[in-house]
């Protein structure tokens, strides 16, 4: 399985953009079979910054969502009016699963809260990082109770590996932060991986499920 995901960071205001960005999210449910997510950038991401992303079974299976969509007028029109918005070029990802901590229990909730932490392995480093990262997200839901999603990006950076924790909202996120934090074990884990990434490469970001 494999996530798919797009971003976009888009101007004109907090209302305009973000409704484009909702009816076409439902347009594109109509057409597909797959179900989409919407997301708005909260913390890590530029102002304005919206994601929508799905789950789908491998590359021909993407193709063959998309190509629904490009045989269809309205889609097509509703893409070409959210030009107006885009500040930049759309940039998509597409990430391998390689471990979940827990299989999720449907979709998530509206106001749902997901941190997405990504680095990049060292030189030499990527299958011993790889094995680290399976560890360290049963870590995380061990310390946290949250279900951990592993991944590794199939395209930009090489090497590049994903962890995703969605809350059920904000204040389940700050207890999660904070069993994070008073882990120990956890903590020491983390400390101890340092020389398996490069330098500066980690990030991590936070979005709330808006469709």
């Amino acid at each position: 399985m494999h996530l798919f995901s797009r971003v976009a960071t888009l101007t004109g205001g907090p209302v305009e953009p973000v409704d484009w960005a909702v009816k076409i999210t439902g347009k594109v449910n109509q057409i597909m079979d797959v179900e989409v997510s919407l997301w708005q950038g909260v913390f890590g991401y530029p102002l304005g910054t919206v994601a929508w992303s799905a789950m789908v079974e491998s590359r021909a299976h993407l193709a063959e969502q998309t190509a629904k969509l490009a045989a269809d007028s309205t889609f097509l029109e509703l893409a070409g009016a959210g030009q107006a918005f885009a500040t930049t070029p759309f940039e998509d990802a597409l990430r391998s699963i390689v471990h979940m901590t827990r299989e999720p229990e449907g979709s998530p909730p509206i106001g749902g809260w997901a941190e997405v932490t990504t680095a990049t392995p060292a030189e030499g480093k990527i299958g011993e990082a790889m094995a680290w990262g399976v560890e360290i997200a049963d870590a995380y839901t061990a310390a946290t109770g949250t279900g951990c999603a592993f991944l590794a990006d199939d395209y930009g950076t090489f090497g590049q590996v994903t962890w995703v924790a969605v809350h059920d909202d904000a204040a389940a996120a700050d207890r999660a932060s904070a069993s994070e934090a008073g882990d120990a074990a956890y903590l020491a884990s983390v400390d101890g991986a340092g020389h398996l990434f490069q330098p500066g490469s980690a990030n991590r970001v936070a979005s709330i499920r808006v469709a």
